[in-house]
């Protein structure tokens, strides 16, 4: 079963480009975001980051040129349902099928709790509860301890809903 969303940058043109292997998973409203929008994003510094921490949503690196190792997706499995990170050789894994669970990375197993679609409205969500959302926190804090400019906030999982579309609805960039 294929989830293809119908998105700002469709599959069909990524996967005509160079760029076809590798995405950012960005949320389309920009919210508060003073760089760029928020990625999907391994908490920690590009190649300092670290997988055990899971994802989070983060200032995409997109203002810089390109996009960071640790936001980096392979477009091939979002097309399978699954948000695998080549650099990382990782899986997103969400830690349950409740509200409020955490979007954790972990060796790829093809697991339920690995099955992830991102539909033609714009949600992510587990394929075994598609009622909740990947959601981007409301809370903003900004990285180096509030020094950085970028731009951090938490993810989890939620209830889809429309009053919080801006932060449960995404969109792929091509790097």
């Amino acid at each position: 079963m294929k989830f293809i969303a119908a998105l700002t940058v469709s599959f069909a043109t990524l996967a005509s480009t160079a760029a076809a292997d590798s995405v950012e998973v960005m949320l389309t409203d920009r919210l508060d975001g003073n760089l760029d929008f928020y990625c999907l994003d391994i908490s920690g510094s590009k190649t300092n980051a670290n997988v055990e921490n899971g994802l989070q949503t983060h200032t995409c690196y997109g203002y810089q040129g390109e996009a960071g190792v640790d936001q980096v997706f392979d477009l091939a499995s979002i097309e399978e349902a699954r948000l695998y990170m080549p650099e990382w050789d990782v899986c997103a894994t969400v830690s349950d099928l409740a509200v409020g669970a955490s979007i954790e990375l972990a060796a790829c197993d093809g697991g339920d709790m690995q099955n992830i679609a991102l539909t033609d409205d714009g949600h992510l969500s587990p394929i075994s509860a598609m009622d909740l959302c990947f959601t981007a926190g409301e809370e903003t804090t900004r990285g180096r301890g509030g020094t950085s400019d970028h731009q951090i906030k938490s993810l989890t999982l939620q209830t889809c809903s429309d009053d919080r579309a801006g932060y449960q609805t995404w969109e792929l960039r091509a790097e």
